[in-house]
């Protein structure tokens, strides 16, 4: 059974029109208000002109770094976090204390949503070889999670170095905040030894049931650990067909960017709030265990436009569930 507890929002350091940090926090402020689970920020650097969207002129992004610790001061139950931080931009230390303060600071609310980022100029701007994201990835991981949790690290891999180095104060959540890896299958194993979810995108049923699950769990097994699947994607409550017409090519734009034949009916959740409750219980009986949606379209749309969304499917889809 799916409940609104299990759906997360993610919001956006950028949009239509120049953010405001002020309407982030009241989009914030009204999730944790309707009771969804967590709240969180892609953390690209850059929105470069040969980016998602070519027709999408505004260039302005508000560093995530920044707005989430803004973000868990004005919310009091709410988890906040990233969809995703990515690792290899900054050192393992740094990335450490930044997220155990970030914690401490939001009383146990952080969730770490982390990923290894595949837009060339994210890269570019911190001076940082793309293609060796992975390994420094995974050497991330080992070196983060043991910061928070041993006295004292000592560590030598083939990227950092570490040395008799001690972090204080540690996370409040023990023994770390809960790890979210977004990604694809390549991900799975890197989930289970590190992370309680993997985050994919828009895995359908029988992905979900006949590959996702039985991976994580042989995966999992070798960790003694059992890290569960969840879906990021879209999602418009429409007011009827004529609306979702009209709502179609800003859909199909967001969705694109995986693959420009990409059904946005067959992977978001779209249409009726019979159809969009539908399509949750469907994805949780098949086990997804937590959805992160978004409503803005990946920022092609208005922090106004994805508050009245939200609120449409608190009050129109949740009592359907």
């Amino acid at each position: 059974m799916v409940k609104l507890a299990d759906i997360s929002i993610m919001l956006f350091p950028w949009g239509a029109k120049s953010p405001q940090l002020s309407e982030i926090i009241e989009a914030a402020q009204l999730a944790e208000e309707l009771g969804f689970y967590s709240v969180t920020l892609p953390t690209h650097m850059t929105l470069p002109p040969n980016w998602l969207f070519e027709d999408f002129t505004n260039r302005d992004v508000l560093d995530a770094l920044a707005v989430v610790p803004a973000i868990a001061g004005a919310t009091t139950r709410i988890k906040v976090g990233f969809n995703s931080i990515l690792l290899p931009l900054l050192p393992p230390y740094q990335w450490a204390k930044y997220l155990s303060t970030l914690d401490v600071m939001s009383g146990g609310r952080l969730i770490v949503g982390a990923a290894m980022g595949w837009w060339e100029e994210d890269f570019e701007a911190a001076g940082i070889d793309r293609t060796r994201r992975g390994k420094l990835f995974d050497e991330q991981l080992e070196v983060i999670t043991r910061l928070w949790t041993e006295d004292t690290v000592d560590y030598v891999g083939e990227h950092y170095r570490i040395e008799e180095m001690s972090l204080e104060p540690k996370p409040v959540q023990k023994p770390y905040p809960s790890i979210w890896i977004g990604g694809g299958v390549k991900s799975i194993g890197r989930t289970a030894r590190y992370g309680d979810y993997i985050l994919a995108f828009w895995p359908d049923p029988g992905e979900a049931s006949e590959m996702w699950l039985p991976r994580l769990k042989e995966e999992g097994a070798k960790w003694d650990r059992s890290p569960e699947l969840a879906s990021f994607t879209f999602g418009y409550v429409s007011y009827g067909d004529q609306d979702l017409e009209a709502q179609m090519p800003k859909l199909q734009a967001a969705v694109a960017f995986e693959d420009d034949d990409v059904d946005p009916m067959a992977v978001t959740v779209t249409g009726s709030p019979e159809r969009c409750a539908e399509i949750l219980r469907t994805l949780s009986a098949a086990g997804v265990s937590h959805f992160v949606v978004e409503f803005q379209f990946h920022g092609l749309e208005t922090v106004d436009f994805g508050m009245r969304q939200m609120k449409r499917f608190a009050e129109e889809v949740a009592p359907l569930l």
